[in-house]
């Protein structure tokens, strides 16, 4: 008898979760535990395994689709079961696409993505470029044949082979560049922008976010002389990669250097609450990533009683999952202060957004050159700003400044520190 798959309740918050990509093709077999499809909730890209053995005889919520916990999402039966007559087979859960401009007012559980073909067995790379390259991923599953997964290199081929087939129009250009090119008019209102649809952890994001709105902050930021880091990376740096399998990147050495200042200032490592302030014993450091997804923040546990190459390893581990969509939730939460480095963006200055319930943020800006004055002679020397913003309720203009001091100390003489047993007394 044909078992139901449903979307189950994976993080506290969680209500409703996007498919990124099935594991299997519908036919194939399936064991229990085994991976069956990727999820993207408010916290995470999950791998969720299948609690039954059987075939997939039917996906109901393709790639792309975002649905409600508890909603059926596929059959699991046994080979050669009839699927039609399978509850969910008759009546499609795709519902229509809305007009640009205009949010579908029509209730669904299910809202799916555009791109021709998205339900075809999918990397969801491929699914992307197929999306960029406006190939039709369904006629790419043909020519490829049903049950093959297709990743990047074949859509790059079937779209490569397209442009070759199509024939050469002629293109029309103006007869005189001076004159003026008549526009379309634009066909009012609706065609004036295109509606986003939100992903869960987008939703997550901005109702987490928006209680920074009712905080009482302030910024205060100083400026570092980036010699000694940038010397003490650079020794570091010839066999640091062969011995540890990554490269030291700045974040990292800054990481471990501000785990550090929050224990010799913790009541940076705390948060208001109505009965009073948690000060806590552990830093555990989110440090804020770009992804695909958009901004996670993964968080380095303990970080204050890492060294230098264990936070590192945290630090590369975590990046690796948000790059591959694959970090789990314990990797999002309990975070107890944030380190934001927006320099590699070339970004001078930042005032960053408190996250809840941390009572501070600390931003690295790009380096840059500033000329200076030494033993008489004109010099350039590397530089960065840092800012932190802190909740006003529990940290002052003195702590601030006395933070800010102390990470300035170690950035600009970082040999000590960051080479010291970890936990031991600055």
């Amino acid at each position: 008898m044909a078992s139901q798959v449903i979307l189950p309740k994976l993080t506290y918050e969680m209500e409703e979760g996007r498919i990124l990509e099935w594991l299997c093709a519908e036919g194939q077999p399936v064991a229990k535990g085994q991976n069956l499809f990727v999820v993207e909730t408010d916290k995470a890209a999950m791998e969720v395994p299948t609690e039954v053995d059987g075939v997939l005889l039917k996906i109901l919520a393709p790639a792309g689709a975002t649905v409600a916990v508890s909603t059926p999402i596929a059959w699991i039966g046994a080979p050669g079961e009839a699927v039609a007559e399978l509850p969910g087979i008759q009546t499609s859960a795709t519902p229509a696409r809305p007009k640009e401009g205009k949010a579908s007012t029509e209730p669904s559980g299910v809202t799916l993505a555009q791109t021709p073909g998205e339900d075809v067995l999918a990397s969801p790379l491929a699914k992307r470029m197929a999306r960029e390259l406006h190939v039709d991923l369904r006629a790419l599953q043909r020519a490829m044949g049903v049950g093959k997964r297709i990743r990047e290199s074949d859509v790059q081929a079937f779209a490569a082979a397209q442009a070759e087939a199509a024939p050469a129009g002629p293109v029309a250009i103006p007869r005189n560049l001076r004159e003026p090119v008549a526009l379309a008019p634009v066909a009012g209102p609706e065609a004036e922008f295109e509606l986003l649809q939100l992903s869960p952890l987008q939703r997550s994001m901005a109702t987490h976010l928006a209680q920074a709105a009712t905080i009482p902050t302030f910024a205060a930021s100083c400026e570092v002389d980036l010699t000694n880091l940038e010397r003490f990376r650079e020794n570091l740096l010839p066999h640091w990669e062969r011995a540890y399998g990554f490269r030291l990147t700045h974040t990292h050495i800054l990481a471990a250097l501000v785990a550090r200042a929050l224990d010799a200032c913790p009541m940076l490592n705390t948060s208001w609450s109505a009965e009073g302030i948690r000060r806590y014993h552990l830093v555990n450091l989110g440090v804020a990533m770009a992804s695909e997804r958009g901004l996670v923040v993964p968080v380095v546990k303990r970080a204050n009683q890492l060294s230098l190459l264990q936070v590192a390893t945290e630090v590369a581990r975590l990046r690796k999952g948000a790059e591959s969509k694959r970090l789990a939730p314990q990797d999002l939460q309990e975070g107890t202060f944030t380190l934001t480095n927006v320099g590699m963006l070339g970004i001078t200055l930042s005032i960053p957004v408190i996250n809840p319930p941390q009572s501070g943020i600390l931003a690295i800006g790009a380096k840059r050159e500033r000329l200076t004055l030494q033993d008489g002679q004109v010099k350039a020397v590397a530089v960065t700003t840092i800012t932190l913003v802190a909740d006003h309720r529990v940290v002052d203009g003195a702590i601030a400044a006395g933070f800010l001091q102390k990470v300035k100390e170690w950035m600009e003489n970082p040999w000590p520190l960051l080479l010291e047993k970890p936990g031991a007394e600055a």
